[in-house]
């Protein structure tokens, strides 16, 4: 029995473990969905996400239980149920790492609306020029094709009366770098998660082993 309980801990300890790294993920979709104005592509990328850590959370749940129960068969079939959605899941994970520039173009095109905002309501881009040193959709140009002059967020420390600190970046680019960098991020999250799963399925192996060896000496 006390091989069984340390298995059993071991499983334990990596349900924890996925449990935590799949509320990340779903606290990241989750946040995207809520903060920015996506179109469809940008918004099913922020679902695969909560899609990942949702499906481990159920299976994780479902594991836990086996574990606690020392039932083989539950703990057979959570084996069956987390290698499918191992596969699931880098599926998705492969699609998000591969097309990791289409998926940062699309979340940027909450950019867009902020533009068009902009050009109604002179302010609406400060947020973005401030954040990631930047100007215009594209360029400084696109203040003068719309008859405007570069606001002082396009300008470096503000200082408005020096042309040459006038910021030639253009906030498009920079938001797109932004997102491609975090979803860099979180995809290795992700492939961590599966990781963790992976190991999950071979422990859980080990333990579903240790309670049929157990219950055999039972009749001794």
């Amino acid at each position: 029995m006390a091989s069984t309980s340390s298995v059993r801990l071991v499983v334990y300890a990596l349900d924890v473990l996925c449990t935590l790294l799949a509320l990340v993920l779903i606290s990241f979709g989750i946040y995207v969905v809520a903060s920015y104005d996506l179109n469809e592509i940008g918004e099913l990328s922020a679902y695969a996400y909560v899609a990942i850590g949702v499906a481990t959370l159920l299976v994780v749940l479902w594991g836990y239980l086996s574990a606690w129960r020392e039932n083989v068969c539950c703990t057979v079939t959570f084996i069956i149920f987390l290698c499918l959605v191992i596969i699931a899941q880098f599926a998705v994970v492969y699609l998000l790492v591969t097309k990791e520039k289409s998926v940062s173009s699309n979340l940027a095109n909450a950019l867009e609306a902020t533009w068009e905002e902009e050009l109604n309501s002179p302010g609406a881009m400060s947020l973005y020029q401030n954040w990631f040193q930047c100007c215009g959709r594209g360029s400084p140009q696109d203040y003068i094709v719309n008859d405007r002059l570069p606001p002082e967020s396009c300008f470096l420390n503000h200082d408005k009366s020096n042309p040459e600190k006038l910021i030639k970046t253009g906030c498009r680019v920079e938001f797109e770098n932004y997102w491609q960098h975090l979803t860099r991020i979180f995809n290795i999250i992700a492939l961590v998660l599966i990781g963790f799963e992976l190991l999950l399925s071979v422990i859980s192996c080990r333990l579903c082993n240790s309670i049929r060896n157990d219950a055999r000496r039972s009749y001794f």
